[in-house]
């Protein structure tokens, strides 16, 4: 990945005050972010099968309905960067390695290589935020960077513009597409590893239509098993055999719902707490298909505390640098 160092060295990374915009109109959404102390909790997404809570709108009977969002919380994040034109490109060093933030056809795309980065052996790692924030935000806020670098993977870390409440589009409903643009604006050859996509809360609805390709060889959720169940095990068991797929979960506000789920999945690795360090090698953990680790740390803390992220990460098959 060469070319993403020479890119890196050739500019430094302008972060200025400022509305962000994505390129097809669409304004900050609020500037929301999840976790500001004394803030009050947005409301939680609802299953399918839930009443919705006091002041949001009822689903109708014809197809998935998500919640509204609470317009009244004052904004969670304050952080803003400059707006970035379709197929314009900033450059930086950040945590030691290269990275690229991208303006995109769906709003701006941060790249990251980490020091030791060897394109022939590595893999993709995409991650998708969850709600009440924005790519941009979330960068900066959840030092994603920083995360990355400290799960040691060597892999090329994709990290695209999610939803920021229920009630908005997903913005790359096709991963093909993502990474074909990803690969055009960047002008870089994309790494020919395994690829790894991991999400927060609300990326679930990014991710489940993402299954129906055979691009995926493992979905890391951070508290984000809302719906979905038979989609993933249909997708688990549709892997070739010689390229088995994995499920990674992570559950505290959806802990009784998989905890429920996995009493029918007998052979689903459990643990009852973030272990301080990832499990060796030969662990059952780096090997079953599905491994669920409750977490005691609480819902935003998960993508924030910067030991959750790095040590899941070092659970997929991504090779270390």
């Amino acid at each position: 990945m060469a070319p993403l160092a020479r890119a890196a060295l050739a500019l430094l990374a302008v972060l200025a005050t400022g509305a962000c915009r994505g390129p097809r109109g669409r304004a900050d959404r609020g500037a929301l972010a999840d976790g500001a102390p004394g803030v009050t909790a947005p409301p939680v997404l609802p299953a399918p099968d839930q009443t919705p809570a006091a002041g949001q709108q009822a689903p109708s009977q014809a197809g998935p309905t998500w919640a509204l969002p609470d317009r009244t919380q004052a904004p969670w994040s304050q952080t803003q960067a400059a707006p970035l034109g379709v197929g314009e490109r900033v450059a930086s060093h950040e945590a030691g390695g290269a990275h690229l933030r991208l303006g995109t056809t769906a709003g701006v795309v941060h790249l990251w290589t980490p020091p030791g980065y060897a394109p022939r052996t590595a893999g993709i790692a995409l991650y998708l935020h969850g709600y009440y924030t924005n790519v941009d935000q979330a960068w900066v806020d959840h030092r994603l960077a920083q995360q990355f670098r400290s799960s040691g993977r060597n892999a090329l870390f994709v990290v695209p513009e999610s939803p920021s409440w229920n009630g908005e589009d997903v913005w790359w409903p096709d991963l093909d597409a993502l990474l074909a643009e990803v690969a055009r604006v960047s002008g870089l050859t994309l790494p020919r590893g395994g690829l790894v996509v991991m999400g927060h809360s609300g990326a679930f609805r990014t991710i489940l239509p993402w299954l129906a390709t055979d691009r995926i060889d493992e979905v890391v959720l951070l508290d984000g098993l809302y719906r979905g169940e038979d989609q993933l095990q249909a997708w688990l068991a549709a892997a070739p055999p010689d390229r088995p797929r994995r499920l990674l979960l992570v559950g505290w506000e959806t802990a009784p719902r998989t905890e429920s789920w996995l009493t029918s999945v007998p052979d689903a690795v459990q643990r009852d707490r973030i272990p301080a360090r990832a499990p060796g090698p030969r662990e059952p953990d780096h090997s079953a298909s599905i491994v669920y680790l409750r977490s005691q740390h609480d819902h935003m803390q998960i993508v924030t505390n910067g030991r959750v992220m790095p040590l899941m990460l070092q659970l997929t098959r991504l090779r270390g640098t």
